[in-house]
């Protein structure tokens, strides 16, 4: 059960494991019973089976759907027209993947913008092709360093919908072979720096290597909110801001200005 229950964590899918914590009077629900149940309503495990089961399953959907955790009582008979006439409680845990932040280039704006973001909770993969920069001294929090030729690492890495690729390398070669690869895949954000006019040559470059102008439409470049200032720094707090935005999907304004 919980071998399944981590291979949809990793695939990017959101479960819940529901656990009897109280069971009283006549119920199918013994204490302690546990099972999983995934996004999709399919489950491992049971807590007994019956209009209880499938009560708790349509719940716990929809409280991975809102990413809410909590108990659920039952009296069987009221609530759920069962003859056997007990009282159930189950606890309802929702666990959701981690977001990703996929970093090829290991440069300096890469330095800050893995800095920032294990501030708000993302795992961090960092991708470079120079032995020198990609060390575990530069970056003593990254959850995982991928040394070797960037477009070709990129090529082979499994993505979920709650990835978010930041595409940032030492050189516009390296910067378009790397949005080749990951254009196409099915992740949340995708941005790349440049110049709009570096940004346009690079469009069209991809557009002739058959890369689609709906694709191309769809991705972040120039990347970042435009809150001004040059520094690697500042250019992450900008990268960031805008990978934020997308991901809570709120509204772009001044809080005062909501009122």
């Amino acid at each position: 059960m919980f071998e399944k229950l981590n291979e949809s964590l990793k695939l990017g899918k959101g479960a819940a494991i529901v656990t009897v914590t109280q069971s009283s009077g006549s119920t199918p629900a013994e204490l302690g019973k546990m099972m999983v149940v995934f996004e999709d309503g399919s489950i491992e495990g049971t807590i007994g089976g019956g209009n209880l089961e499938k009560t708790t399953i349509n719940k716990a959907v929809d409280m991975i759907r809102k990413n809410i955790s909590d108990c659920i009582s039952y009296d069987l008979t009221k609530d759920l027209a069962m003859n056997c006439g007990g009282h159930v409680e189950v606890f309802v845990k929702v666990l959701k993947p981690d977001y990703r932040l996929i970093i090829a280039g290991g440069g300096h704006i890469a330095l800050q913008l893995n800095k920032l973001a294990k501030t708000l909770n993302f795992r961090t993969l960092i991708f470079d092709n120079r032995p020198e920069i990609l060390t575990s001294e530069r970056f003593p929090d990254a959850d995982e360093l991928v040394l070797g030729d960037i477009a070709e690492n990129l090529r082979h890495l499994q993505y979920t919908e709650n990835d978010f690729i930041v595409i940032v390398t030492h050189g516009h070669k390296h910067d378009e072979d790397a949005l080749f690869e990951v254009a196409n895949k099915k992740v949340h954000y995708i941005g790349a720096i440049g110049s709009k006019r570096k940004v346009k040559i690079m469009f069209q470059s991809l557009l002739e290597r058959g890369i689609s102008q709906e694709t191309l439409d769809s991705v972040y470049a120039p990347i970042g909110l435009t809150l001004g200032g040059n520094s690697p720094e500042e250019i992450a707090l900008s990268i960031l801001a805008e990978i934020q935005y997308v991901r809570t999907g709120k509204q772009l304004a001044h809080s005062k200005n909501l009122i």
